[in-house]
């Protein structure tokens, strides 16, 4: 259980903590990434369900966005505004400068307005009876997302995102993407396996544009790829 409690610590800031973090326990928590997004995407459906006992399906929602964004620190909306405002660096170390400063920029403040204004209108939009799937199958996918990513593209530069890209062995991808699938075409059906495709398009695109734009990727890409892979599955759910 060790490797899962390090991808606790690594993906929520619940109050897990483990004693000593070394390559194998890092490299073994990557197996659990998807069932983390699960276990956080019913917790997200279980308090939707609460709220809208008391409040309408709009504010409920509001309140449900916030959980996400709060269970994980903001760690990935973070990455999202960081990667957002290097689009302003005209060479790719200007956009490494860019993305190492922590203050937020014009690019990054309005990327994450569009961002929370389009699952908002997504998840509003939505069958009240397809939330729920949608709530857990996006999340799932978005942690999913995290491996094939690092697998398949190179890391820019040493820290963070490329220790973590560094230790994804053959086996970890395969295994986590076999049940990956089943567990959103379990929980989803036909738009599980549909939005399963969509965020492989999407991990693709990603991985080619984060190439091309710094030479791979960094620790910020992972953030703003979650939430890509986020909005494109709820985009599925409507289609």
């Amino acid at each position: 259980m060790m490797g899962f409690r390090v991808a606790v610590q690594f993906l929520t800031r619940l109050p897990v903590r483990t004693e000593t973090l070394t390559a194998p326990r890092i490299a073994s928590s990557y197996y659990f990434y998807p069932a983390i997004g699960f276990a956080i995407g019913l917790a997200a459906a279980i308090l939707r369900r609460a709220l809208t006992l008391i409040f309408p399906d709009s504010f409920s929602i509001v309140i449900i966005l916030g959980f996400l964004v709060w269970v994980t620190g903001g760690l990935h909306e973070d990455g999202l505004a960081d990667v957002a405002d290097a689009a302003g660096g005209w060479t790719r170390e200007e956009r490494f400068q860019i993305m190492k400063d922590a203050r937020i920029g014009a690019f990054g403040a309005i990327t994450l307005i569009l961002c929370v204004l389009a699952k908002y209108a997504a998840l509003t939009s939505m069958n009240p009876a397809r939330l729920d799937a949608a709530l857990m199958t996006a999340q799932i996918l978005g942690r999913w997302a995290f491996l094939p990513l690092g697998y398949f593209t190179p890391y820019s530069h040493d820290g963070l995102g490329s220790e973590f890209a560094k230790r994804i062995e053959t086996n970890t991808l395969i295994v986590t993407t076999l049940y990956s699938g089943a567990l959103v075409i379990l929980i989803s059906r036909v738009s599980g396996a549909v939005a399963f495709c969509v965020a492989g398009i999407v991990v693709a695109v990603a991985s080619t544009y984060f190439r091309r734009w710094i030479g791979g990727i960094t620790g910020d890409c992972f953030g703003a790829t979650f939430h890509f892979v986020e909005i494109a599955t709820y985009a599925s759910f409507l289609a």
